[in-house]
């Protein structure tokens, strides 16, 4: 019997079926680059180690809620 850490790891990970190489289909663990843009938007770059594409995506977060101020 043998121990597959690796997958068990893999599969508890959230992000684990969105970082895929948009390419190949590879898993990437993490992005090369990452760069603030802005209060709402980071970009990311990627490179497949499998099969050498490489990549931009960029992440908008939504404005924030006003905080609520109880009278």
């Amino acid at each position: 019997m043998s121990l597959h850490s690796d997958a068990a790891t893999r599969e508890r990970l959230a992000t684990y079926r969105k970082n895929t190489c948009q390419q190949c289909g590879a898993w990437l663990l993490a992005p090369d680059w990452s760069e603030y843009v802005s209060s709402r938007c980071v970009r990311h770059t990627w490179s497949c180690d499998d099969c050498g594409y490489q990549f931009e995506t960029a992440v908008i977060f939504s404005e924030p809620e006003p905080a609520s101020i109880a009278a």
